[in-house]
């Protein structure tokens, strides 16, 4: 089984899974199969745009939570008031607006540079506000031209979002929530790779059995270099996923287009998948083979 890397950067910092999101070629439909054209701009899916579909399903799952993941360091970082931190040298400045005692209700980062010697830098740029319930729960994490890069040795990423993350209730791991904005990550100089897409009214609903994480996603993502959203839909089941693992063991997942072209992937067990492309089965993947297909 392939699991996807989560590097975590020295004392303050997580990185971000990196895969290489292959271009879209949109392909005419056979006659026998034959489907009105899509307005200019839609995505369809075929069997050469089916894998790069199903291959933005499944970051999208793991980028919203990192997102997420970001705030409370954040919140703790825009209590200080400053982008220097004990004997750490800094630069820049941030802004930050206070919503009671111990809220913070939002952060402008101006070329906020933190850096940890030559080699090892964290620069945090973009506006980030919280919105909290009456509880004083955090409720809304809204982000503009959010971007953090990282760059510690060999490893320099770059991370941006514009956008926001609702959240149902509490916020537990995993976490329940609904995404929308642009989301963008790249690795740089160590490797060449890029994660982008966009979220639209994306819902996602997350509990734990045993060891599993069950999600139950709906909503719009985006397919790379396109405006356009695919609809994702996995039932009142939802996906069984082990916990680490970028394969679900059980539920089907199914992304379909504007113009009612689709695609959908079947998991029974770690090592028994099927792909569908607008109804034609494909033959059964192990999870490394389903892996290398969405990643190709």
């Amino acid at each position: 089984m392939r699991l996807y890397s989560y590097r975590h950067a020295p004392a303050i910092r997580w990185g971000v899974p990196a895969v290489l999101c292959a271009s879209v070629l949109l392909t005419a439909c056979e006659d026998d199969n034959y489907r009105p054209d899509p307005e200019p701009g839609e995505p369809t899916v075929t069997e050469t745009s089916a894998p790069v579909a199903l291959n933005q399903s499944t970051e999208s799952y793991f980028a919203a939570p990192k997102i997420i993941n970001y705030w409370p360091q954040l919140a703790d970082q825009a209590f200080t008031g400053s982008c220097h931190f004990g004997n750490d040298e800094g630069s820049g400045d941030m802004v930050v607006q206070t919503a009671g005692i111990g809220r913070i209700a939002s952060t402008t980062y101006n070329d906020c540079k933190l850096s940890y010697g030559a080699n090892a830098y964290v620069l945090t740029k973009g506006v980030v506000n919280y919105e909290y319930g009456d509880v004083g729960n955090l409720v809304q994490l809204s982000m503009d031209g959010f971007s953090e890069e990282l760059l510690f040795g060999p490893d320099h990423q770059v991370v941006e979002f514009d956008g926001t993350i609702d959240f149902p209730g509490p916020i537990s791991s995993p976490p329940s929530y609904v995404a929308n904005g642009h989301y963008k990550f790249q690795a740089l100089l160590s490797s060449d790779k890029i994660v982008e897409l966009g979220f639209q009214d994306f819902q996602v609903q997350s509990s734990l059995s045993g060891g599993d994480i069950i999600q139950i996603m709906n909503g719009g993502i985006s397919l790379p270099g396109s405006d356009s959203y695919l609809t994702v839909d996995t039932g009142s089941d939802g996906l069984r996923r082990p916990s680490g693992s970028s394969c679900a063991v059980s539920g089907t997942l199914t992304l379909t287009a504007a113009d009612g072209s689709y695609t959908s992937a079947t998991f029974n067990g770690q090592d028994h998948i099927v792909v569908s492309v607008n109804g034609v089965a494909q033959p059964e993947r192990t999870c490394d083979e389903y892996l290398a297909f969405i990643n190709h």
